[in-house]
């Protein structure tokens, strides 16, 4: 059974339409049952809950809405992050699924993606005893930015599609604190959730194939690929090559105009937090009842559960030969980069200094002259009195002496 999770902050009403017609696209697609996972906050309406039921009942999937307070030590750090308000704290919700969500892996999608392939095939990636696996970041390469937050450019990846394993991001028990401790040391990131996903894991991550999350261009064949419209082109837009698509999937939601919803099914389960249930497997789902037109469509009953404080332990706890090497190397370079970033600038203050000495010499040496012809004018007219003194007096004492007697 796939694990399928989507974070939606609605603030416009419309976030939640894109993410129905993404799951449209995946369901359209795949035979393999999906479980769905919706992580959200109070911004998501019991209508567009409702919508989304239908929806997933439509096809034959099981849908799980988990409600989420963000942590207060992590609200915290996150508020000192510049670009936090510009990409909303709901972007945040994928760094804390091995908090949420109590299965082993998961797939986590964006919901500007256009999935035009079986996700089996994403799903059927063995990571090993990797954390996670994401395709390279596409977008422009900022060389300086990565270095400056202690990154490889070479590994850097994008966070719009990633396959997760929990279980392994759980049994590093330092995630959160290391998460928390990137965010302090680093308040000036441009794109949080995804920096932060790379400083803790991109050491340790499976390299996924293009087609899993390839950057959509007006070039682009979409054919068996997995369609990230980054950037403002979005695939919603009247004027984008995917829009017939987009509108084709819509088509299949309960935002079109001529859907029919399916029977209700079982009230969905929430999984709590704290303690964590049995795997999600062995959850027993019961088949949707048959169609009955007279019976009304219940609203879902939706539990509220807050994500459980962190606590930091107050012994580290011993890690593993390798992974305490890799952790010094990591600290090593950062060590390296910060001299070198020290060395710049005392470079660049010493040319600056330079700079200025030598223009304020040049202005002296021009207030100087100034001041000299300025003198010199006050005092051409007394010069000029005293030699007409002299000359007389020179004059006079040439004069013979004249007898008396």
């Amino acid at each position: 059974m796939i694990e399928l999770v989507l974070t939606i902050n609605d603030r416009d009403g419309r976030y939640a339409e894109h993410a129905g017609v993404v799951l449209a696209s995946i369901f359209s697609n795949t035979q393999q049952t999906i479980n769905v996972h919706i992580v959200h906050d109070d911004s998501l309406s019991d209508e567009n809950k409702l919508r989304l039921t239908q929806l997933v009942d439509a096809f034959h999937h099981n849908i799980f809405f988990y409600h989420v307070t963000i942590p207060g030590d992590f609200l915290e750090v996150a508020a000192g992050v510049n670009k936090i308000d510009y990409w909303t704290i709901a972007s945040m919700y994928r760094l804390l699924l091995p908090q949420i969500i109590q299965a082993d892996r998961v797939i986590y999608l964006d919901c500007d993606i256009l999935v035009n392939m079986d996700i089996n095939e994403l799903w059927s990636v063995d990571l090993g005893g990797q954390y996670l696996g994401a395709v390279r970041d596409q977008g422009v390469n900022l060389m300086e930015y990565f270095v400056s937050l202690g990154l490889n450019a070479e590994l850097y990846f994008n966070s719009g599609v990633i396959l997760f394993h929990l279980n392994n991001i759980r049994s590093r028990e330092t995630w959160y604190q290391e998460m928390l401790g990137f965010m302090r040391t680093f308040p000036s990131i441009t794109m949080p959730d995804q920096d932060i996903l790379n400083a803790l894991y991109s050491l340790n991550y499976v390299q996924l194939d293009l087609r899993f999350n390839t950057f959509a261009h007006p070039e682009l064949d979409l054919e068996n690929k997995i369609v990230h419209f980054a950037g403002d082109g979005k695939w919603w837009n009247e004027d984008s090559p995917a829009a017939p698509l987009y509108q084709k999937f819509l088509a299949m939601t309960p935002w079109a105009p001529g859907f029919i919803p399916a029977p209700a099914s079982v009230p969905e389960s929430i999984i709590p937090l704290d303690p964590p249930p049995p795997p999600q497997e062995e959850q027993a789902v019961a088949p949707p009842e048959p169609p009955a037109p007279e019976i009304p469509i219940p609203d879902p009953p939706v539990l509220e559960i807050p994500a459980p404080q962190v606590e930091v332990p107050e012994v580290a706890p011993v890690k593993p030969h390798g992974r305490k090497r890799r952790r010094l190397i990591r600290l090593r370079r950062r060590l390296r980069l910060r001299r070198k970033l020290r060395l710049r600038r005392r470079l660049r203050l010493r040319k600056l200094r330079l700079i200025r000495a030598k223009y304020r010499s040049r202005k002296r040496v021009k207030l100087l002259k100034r001041q000299r012809a300025a003198k010199n004018k006050v005092l051409k007219p007394a010069k000029k009195k005293l030699q007409r003194v002299r000359t007389i007096h020179t004059s006079r004492s040439k004069r013979p002496l004249k007898r008396t007697s």
